[in-house]
Parts: C-alpha cells; sequence; structure tokens
C-alpha cells in the first residue's frame, strides 16, 4: 500500500515537470492551469498518505482523475504533438481576420510559430493580413516561405498572383495564376483574374481559349459566360457572343450587362423588336438606363416612328445634357434632324429666360437687403418714443402702429 502511494505521488511529479516543461517549450497556457489543479490534489493526497486518512471513494474519485489521470492523459497527447490550444488559437485567428483586426491576427500566428506551429495554413492567414495591410513585400515573403513548405500550395500562388496584380507588375502575375491552374485546374478565381489580365493586354484569343476551359469546370458561371462574350465580340464572333450572353442570362436574367450587350447584338443584326424588349427591360437601371434610352430612340427612328424617338430624345437630354453631343454626331437621327434642333434651339431660349428671371430675383433680393439694412440703420438712429420710429415700423409691418391709429 505504501508502496503504491509513493509510486503516484512521484508519478505526480513527473507529470507536474513534464507539463512545466511543455508550457515553456510549446507556449501551452493551459499546461499552467493543469499543473495547478494536479498541485492542489497532491498537496491534499500527501498528507492523507502520511497521516494514513480514510476516504469516501465520492472523494478518491476526483483526487485520482486530478492527480493522475487527467495530466496523463494531457501530457500522452503533448507527447504526440497532438495540442487543443493550437486548433483554439488558430480559430481565434482566424476571427481576427474576419474581424478585419489584422494586427492581432498577426500577433496570435506569431504566438503559434513560437510553438513550432508554422504551418501552410498559418503562413497563408498571416499573408493575407499582410496583404490587407497594404504590406504587399512582407506578404511575397511570408507565401515564399509558404511555398518553401509546400510547393503546391495553389491557394498561395494565386495570392501572390493577386499581389502582383496589385503592384501592376502583370506578367509576373499571369505567370503566378497558370502557375496555380497547373496545380489546382478548376480554380474559379484564378480563371476569373487570368481571363481579364490577357484581355487587358488585347489576347482575346487566349483569353477565350482559357474562358473556354474554366466553363468546362464551371458550367454554371454567368460571369465566366459573360467574360468569354465580351473577348468573343472582340474578336468579331457576334454569333458565339450572342449564344454566350443568353446561356448567361437564363443562369441570371438580371445581368444589366449582359441584357445591354445582348441588345446591342440584336440591333447589330438588324432584329429591333428583340433589342427593344431587351432594352426596356433595362431603363430603370442606374448605370444602363440612359444607354438603353438611345438605343431605343435608334431603332424608333431606324423604323421611322418619329414621334416616339422625339419623345425618348426629349427625355434623355433633359435628364442628361451630355447626349446633346452624341446625337447632334449621330448620323442615324438626320431624318428627324430639324426637329431635334428645334427642341434643342427651344430648350436653350427656355433656359436663358430661366437664367434671365433668376438674375432678376437675385437682384430683388439684393436690393430689398440694402433697403432692410437700411432702415435698421435708421432705426437706431431715430429714438423709439418718436413718431418717425412708428412710421419706419409702418414701412418694414405694413401695419400701423397702435399709437398712430390713436
Amino acid at each position: 500500500m505504501i508502496i503504491d502511494n509513493i509510486i503516484v505521488i512521484v508519478v505526480a511529479v513527473i507529470l507536474i515537470t513534464y507539463l512545466s516543461i511543455n508550457y515553456v517549450k510549446k507556449y501551452a497556457p493551459g499546461n499552467l492551469i493543469l499543473v495547478s489543479i494536479l498541485a492542489f490534489c497532491l498537496g491534499i493526497y500527501v498528507p492523507i498518505v502520511i497521516f494514513n486518512v480514510y476516504l469516501r471513494i465520492r472523494y478518491q474519485i476526483p483526487l485520482f482523475i486530478g492527480i493522475f489521470a487527467l495530466p496523463c492523459v494531457f501530457a500522452i497527447l503533448q507527447y504526440n504533438n497532438i495540442s487543443f490550444s493550437k486548433k483554439i488559437l488558430y480559430k481565434k485567428a482566424e476571427k481576427y481576420y474576419l474581424d478585419k483586426k489584422y494586427a492581432k491576427c498577426i500577433t496570435a500566428i506569431q504566438k503559434m510559430f513560437a510553438r513550432n506551429e508554422k504551418n501552410s495554413d498559418t503562413l497563408y492567414l498571416m499573408a493575407k493580413c499582410y496583404d490587407e495591410l497594404g504590406e504587399y513585400k512582407t506578404a511575397k515573403e511570408v507565401l515564399y516561405d509558404l511555398l518553401n513548405i509546400d510547393e503546391n500550395n495553389y491557394k498561395a500562388y494565386f495570392k501572390l498572383g493577386n499581389i502582383l496584380e496589385k503592384e501592376d507588375d502583370n506578367d509576373s502575375a499571369i505567370d503566378m495564376y497558370e502557375q496555380c491552374l497547373d496545380i489546382e485546374p478548376s480554380c474559379y478565381d484564378a480563371y476569373e483574374a487570368l481571363g481579364i489580365l490577357l484581355a487587358n493586354k488585347g489576347e482575346y484569343k487566349e483569353a477565350e481559349d482559357l474562358y473556354k476551359r474554366a466553363i468546362e469546370y464551371h458550367a454554371e458561371s454567368y460571369e465566366l459566360l459573360y467574360n468569354l462574350a465580351m473577348v468573343q465580340l472582340e474578336l468579331s464572333k457576334t454569333d458565339e457572343a450572342e449564344k454566350n450572353l443568353e446561356l448567361a442570362l437564363v443562369i441570371n436574367p438580371d445581368i444589366n450587362e449582359a441584357i445591354y450587350s445582348l441588345g446591342n447584338i440584336k440591333l447589330l443584326k438588324g432584329n429591333y423588336n428583340d433589342a427593344l424588349n431587351l432594352y426596356s427591360e433595362i431603363i430603370k437601371s442606374e448605370n444602363y438606363g440612359l444607354k438603353a434610352y438611345y438605343k431605343i430612340a435608334i431603332i424608333y427612328v431606324t423604323k421611322n416612328e418619329f414621334d416616339k424617338a422625339m419623345n425618348i430624345i426629349e427625355h434623355l437630354i433633359n435628364e442628361d445634357s451630355s447626349y446633346i453631343e452624341q446625337i447632334k454626331n449621330e448620323f442615324v437621327f438626320n431624318s428627324m434632324r430639324s426637329r431635334i434642333d428645334a427642341f434643342l434651339s427651344a430648350r436653350s431660349r427656355a433656359e436663358e429666360f430661366d437664367k434671365e428671371v433668376q438674375e432678376k430675383v437675385t437682384e430683388e433680393i439684393k436690393n430689398n437687403r440694402k433697403s432692410w439694412f437700411g432702415r435698421e440703420k435708421a432705426e437706431a438712429d431715430v429714438p423709439k418714443e418718436s413718431i418717425l420710429y412708428d412710421d419706419i415700423d409702418i414701412s418694414r409691418t405694413g401695419f400701423r402702429a397702435e399709437q398712430a391709429k390713436k
């Protein structure tokens, strides 16, 4: 019995020592709690052994758990490099990132690094923080460090491409996006970013091939279909662009950009009714409404429906006068140029009249202010009990003073 008690005490001391060393070595804050519990239980257990005190079973069980079972379990987990605090700290760092507390997130990750817990996930999260803070050089260094650990991490290549793009190093960004897709051929973001860069460089054929490959993985993406259609329009592949815009609108009927572009194709092909229906869908759009009205006016003129065209033109110019020059320079409006010029002349005269009226009103206000200030000065110079003061008051208020009535 004595030997058993001594073994328990020795094991407890060993566990205390091991957990204390791990606290320093791996920065495991949870070990402080474990060591405190173990030491407390050991402090109770030693006097019980020395004085041979009898304990009921319901007291022996929690004492045994605190002095042996619980510390032993955590010691085994830490020996096998399994740490609950590691996951907790990472989740905490992620929460900081989602809350846009990037400096705190970096600090939490650095604590993990101090415990030899540097891996691709923690490095990638740190790189994202530096990216959000605008510290692109440091972010790139972290990502290259990540690739030394995991050379097939496609997310790191994508993030590098994203940062290089922000630094206007588009050629290097293209290279990174391509490496990302070599590793992960279904990476949606890389396709979208790379396609835009290729199109901006005028490499429309390469962008078209890229978008077609992307759609094989993401057939449901109306964004990719729209981007593909825009590139095909640059390549004068009108029929293919029309087909892809229609597919995009089947997936999402509310893409104003696609509706407007498809309307332009229908107009170009002479399908006026289809174009008119499409433009009519977006006349309330903030970005495309006036553009749609302009195209509708062109359709009505082309169909010789001049009254309808004139109503649209008047509405368009009243909403945005910058369209005046565009309408003046548009050849299709020549057939009704006299009506447009008459409207513009009448509008110009009305604006001049309004300007004259406004100037007169402004001048009257100024004169009234001068006369008012003159009266104020007169009031200041004349005693309030004088008859003249009452006359001034009459002129100002429009009512006779009670004293004057008498």
